[in-house]
């Protein structure tokens, strides 16, 4: 099939969907499809590996520049001034399938003449929903989430059915055994410390200052619990300000971002990932990213992730949402058992092989848009 994914953030900056997105294209062109993308004009890309992936950039207007009438009005202003650029290519390339990831979006149909073959499908990864979306998605043929959770919050929206096809990861670039001592000392840690790691956008909703309060809790301080905080974002100056006031900074490392091919070094340097998120997670990817690696997880029990770690306590400890004292008992135990701690990444790393890989997000997403075709 000719497939393409249409979303102006996808070649302009780096997050969950926009992962998602380059990493179903390479599934998508290693099972034999023609797969196009179309992003706003901006340096992100992924890594193709030289994969006949088209990338096809067309300009926008950021949405900073639109009066600030809300965040999903300048959100919905972008994606508008990018559709206005992008919609000749589109309608030209003829695809059997146009994937969109945001309601934002689900105009696109309305923008193709009468009589133009390409079906569309939305991808959900989060509940950016606006209004009217309810009436635009009459013309979305297929519908598929990254979670089960995400999947109920589109149900409960649109009405319609909502295939699971889950998100993946990489499981040959993130794989056990990458662990360099020499790094991991150069970083401060002592071969006794439990390494905490996090990875991602250094930003309030991930609830990194639940992680660093938990340092100062009497379950912790003291003992062998470090935390390594990898990533940029505006909330890194209040987390580091945060580490002073109540006496952490000695345990803690705060690390430049560092580029998705690096990452997987970087984690290893790590025992225990920990991602405390207070914002609502869709699925997880830096989790399964970090349970591929072989690690553990400390994860809230929020949205998607869940389903990612399991609630049987195989592969890592969930603790209540935004819960400084169940966040800082979770770390503590993991802390005290190497033995421990091996064998639940061992199970991490088998959980990830089994269920989340990038070629099983595409054959999944593959078997939704067949089963939207023949219904």
């Amino acid at each position: 099939m000719k497939i393409a994914f249409i979303d102006v953030t996808a070649t302009v900056s780096f997050g969950g969907v926009q992962t998602a997105i380059w990493q179903l294209a390479i599934a998508l062109s290693d099972l034999g499809h023609q797969v196009f993308i179309h992003g706003g004009e901006g340096q992100a890309r992924g890594d193709l590996a030289g994969r006949a992936v088209t990338v096809l950039t067309h300009p926008f207007t950021a949405r900073e520049k639109f009066p600030n009438l809300g965040t999903r009005f300048r959100k919905l202003a972008e994606r508008l001034s990018f559709a206005r650029q992008a919609r000749h290519a589109v309608t030209a390339g003829n695809y059997d399938w146009v994937i969109l990831t945001k309601p934002l979006d689900f105009f696109w149909p309305r923008l193709m003449p009468a009589g133009h073959r390409s079906r569309f499908a939305f991808m959900s990864g989060g509940t950016d929903f606006i209004r009217g979306d309810r009436w635009l998605s009459g013309r979305i043929a297929a519908m598929v989430a990254c979670s089960h959770f995400t999947a109920q919050q589109s149900y409960s929206r649109f009405k319609r059915q909502v295939s699971v096809m889950f998100n993946g990861v990489d499981v040959a670039r993130f794989s056990p055994g990458r662990r360099d001592e020499s790094q991991r000392c150069a970083l401060g840690f002592l071969p006794e410390d439990v390494v905490f790691v996090f990875a991602g956008r250094i930003v309030g909703l991930k609830g990194l200052h639940l992680a660093i309060e938990a340092m100062a809790h009497p379950r912790l301080r003291g003992g062998l619990a470090r935390l390594l905080i990898i990533g940029s974002g505006d909330a890194l100056p209040r987390l580091q300000a945060l580490a002073t006031r109540i006496g952490v900074t000695g345990q803690i490392v705060f690390h430049p971002a560092v580029s998705h091919k690096d990452l997987p070094t970087l984690l290893a340097c790590g025992d225990v990932g920990i991602f405390p998120s207070l914002g609502e997670e869709a699925f997880g990817i830096s989790v399964a990213e970090a349970m591929a690696c072989g690690l553990p997880v400390v994860t809230a029990y929020n949205g998607g992730m869940p389903e990612v770690v399991g609630n049987e306590g195989n592969c890592g400890e969930l603790f209540a949402l935004g819960d400084v004292a169940a966040c800082a008992a979770a770390m503590d135990e993991m802390s005290r058992s190497a033995e421990r701690r091996a064998a639940m990444g061992l199970a991490a790393r088998q959980r990830i092989e089994k269920l989340f890989t990038w070629r099983q997000a595409a054959q999944r997403l593959l078997g939704a848009l067949s089963a939207a075709e023949g219904g």
